[in-house]
């Protein structure tokens, strides 16, 4: 048995850190949970790593001052909500707002709409993320700004869940529009009263923009004798509705077990192996962003392969999300044999991780996910309260463990013309 393959079985540690790492609450960026979770990790890092360093990267901060949202009309009540990261204001008394329902919120539902999205708060429904057809929350967003749209509420589909939290990937000095998620209950209410031609909302939002703000990059490596680099990377921060379990506690721990496990596996004829955690990945994937930015040139050049984990566990099923390299198929292919685990590949650029940011730059990149094309799993719990340590089974991590623990060691093995052969597309 290869070593790594026995560290990922019989790591006593994986599971506390798990723990650990929920145990700092949602880690929202800005929150100082994010920051103290990144010290504790790093700490962890360094028993492993020949060198660690905490960078900081500036990101667009923002806080919701105060939110509401009701329902007019004959059916008046207030509706719970929870605006996007970075909304845009209202004026002080809030929008009063028809309102134009656009179903799923897809191209098609926004091009049935045309002019009637025009000044109108858009409803639109939230979509499993981790589907083939997925249109992000984001995406959604653009297209009710692009429509003309005076609002954005995007509606839960799952019932009983609550609100969700997300991002509107706003930039800061962009105008946008306010924006807010709602209870499904809430788009039921609203969806019903659109069709009795009576949907019209109050809307506020107040938020205040954040100067100055900077997230935390963890950077630690493992020096091998050649000169290129293998990243596994993870973000640390999450949502406060529950503690970011899923989203990315396990991501995190899975991503230390897999270090601890690799790094007596570098060496003189190997390249670096390297352990990079961001924080405000979930404000639109800025940290990663900003990191990868800075690097010179020949420096980010050195970067030969980024496996990144998010949402790793919360259903049995693993798929690996290969950014349109298609070289990566076969090292996924080669892993799930000498790891004993079967994984999905799904070869199209996914941009909704870290790992977008590095193919971006040409890096051949992958994001290792559980729970592809099954929204009936526990992994439909993120961005929610249900977000917790409960719904995570410890074999769904170790199995993780031991998929990312082939795929690293198998990068590390190879040539560097190998290596360099991973970024054809």
């Amino acid at each position: 048995m290869e070593p790594w393959l026995h560290a990922a079985a019989n790591d006593a540690a994986l599971m506390s850190d798990f723990k650990m790492v929920c145990g700092f609450g949602g880690r929202m960026s800005g929150s100082g949970q994010d920051d103290a979770a990144m010290a504790w990790a790093m700490a962890r890092a360094g028993e492993a790593a020949s060198a660690v360093q905490t960078l900081t990267v500036p990101y667009d901060a923002w806080r919701c001052v105060a939110a509401s949202l009701d329902l007019l009309g004959p059916a008046g009540r207030p509706l719970a909500c929870r605006p996007l990261l970075r909304s845009a204001s209202t004026p002080e008394g809030g929008l009063e707002l028809d309102v134009a329902d656009a179903g799923r919120g897809r191209p098609e539902d926004f091009e049935r709409l045309g002019e009637g999205a025009r000044g109108r708060a858009v409803l639109v429904r939230h979509e499993y993320p981790f589907t083939g057809d997925h249109v992000h929350r984001r995406r959604k967003y653009d297209m009710a700004v692009e429509a003309g749209a005076a609002a954005f509420l995007i509606a839960n589909n799952v019932p009983g869940q609550g609100v969700l939290s997300g991002s509107s990937g706003r930039p800061r000095g962009v105008a946008g529009i306010p924006a807010a998620y709602i209870e499904h209950e809430g788009g039921e209410a609203l969806a019903a009263a659109c069709a009795a031609g009576n949907g019209r909302v109050r809307i506020v939002v107040r938020g205040a923009e954040i100067e100055d703000a900077c997230a935390s990059v963890g950077l630690a490596e493992v020096a091998g004798g050649r000169d290129g680099v293998i990243v596994i990377s993870a973000h640390m921060d999450g949502h406060d509705l529950g503690v970011s379990a899923l989203d990315n506690g396990t991501g995190v721990a899975v991503a230390l077990a897999a270090f601890r496990a690799l790094a007596a596996r570098v060496g003189p004829d190997t390249p670096s192996l390297r352990l990079c955690f961001f924080c405000a990945e979930e404000w639109a994937l800025t940290g990663s962003a900003r990191y990868l930015a800075a690097l010179a040139p020949a420096e980010r050049a050195r970067i030969k392969f980024d496996i990144n984990l998010d949402t790793v566990a919360g259903d049995a099923s693993l798929t690996a999300l290969i950014s349109d390299f298609p070289a990566l198929e076969t090292v996924v292919e080669a892993a799930a044999g000498a790891s004993g685990v079967p994984v999905g590949i799904w070869l199209p650029l996914m941009p909704n991780s870290d790992h977008a940011n590095f193919a971006r730059h040409g890096i051949p990149a992958l994001r290792l996910l559980a729970g592809f094309g099954k929204p009936e799993s526990r992994v439909n719990n993120i961005l929610s309260a249900g977000d917790v340590p409960a719904i995570i089974e410890e074999a769904e991590l170790r199995q993780a463990v031991a998929v990312t623990c082939a795929m690293a060691d198998a990068a590390l093995r190879m040539s560097d013309a190998q290596l360099d052969s991973l970024a054809s597309r």
